[in-house]
């Protein structure tokens, strides 16, 4: 792959982090197709995915739930028990569990929310990670995201998140 091409892909993982005046600047130093510069504006993008992960240390118990909605449709849901895992660990496999399921059902443009600041934080690159299971996770969760067209994944606060949470909950007893 050359240099431009690299460029233009680091780009498109970090698009949401731009300003209009620094897509601007980069557009005259390096040419970046027109389709992949509207791509940018994910102001158009009505699905949004919701994923929240729950553990019971205590109990050796997970579960990981999230919704796919398009304006206040739920397109789909799932809560899934996963078993012994971390918090952490679980609110990655909802992510990685959602994403894949947007992939299966080629809803290719998404906006994801997550109210793990650490999980969101990491997929963004503002935090390494240093665990070597969660390195695992967080890559397969970067090859899935690859494979979508348009996304961003933002933090949302716990109490607008309580769909998902309550679906991770329910995963936690299946």
């Amino acid at each position: 792959m050359n240099s431009e091409k690299k460029l233009i892909k680091i780009l498109e993982r970090f698009r949401d982090k731009l300003s209009n005046q620094e897509i601007a600047l980069i557009d005259s130093l390096v040419k970046i197709p027109k389709t992949m510069q509207d791509s940018w504006d994910s102001s158009d993008i009505s699905y949004k995915l919701f994923t929240d992960g729950a553990s019971q240390l205590d109990k050796n118990n997970a579960g990981i739930g999230g919704l796919l909605k398009n304006g206040h449709e739920t397109v789909f849901s799932f809560a899934e028990n996963i078993g012994d895992c971390t918090n952490n660990e679980a609110e990655y496999l909802a992510l990685i569990r959602g994403i894949e399921l947007c992939v299966e059902k080629k809803i290719l443009d998404v906006k994801i929310f997550c109210d793990s600041e650490l999980i969101v934080r990491q997929i963004n690159g503002d935090y390494k990670v240093k665990n070597e299971r969660m390195i695992k996770l967080h890559a397969k969760a970067l090859d899935l995201c690859s494979m979508l067209n348009n996304w961003s994944v933002s933090h949302i606060l716990r109490d607008k998140n309580m769909e998902a949470d309550l679906l991770s909950k329910e995963g936690l007893t299946k």
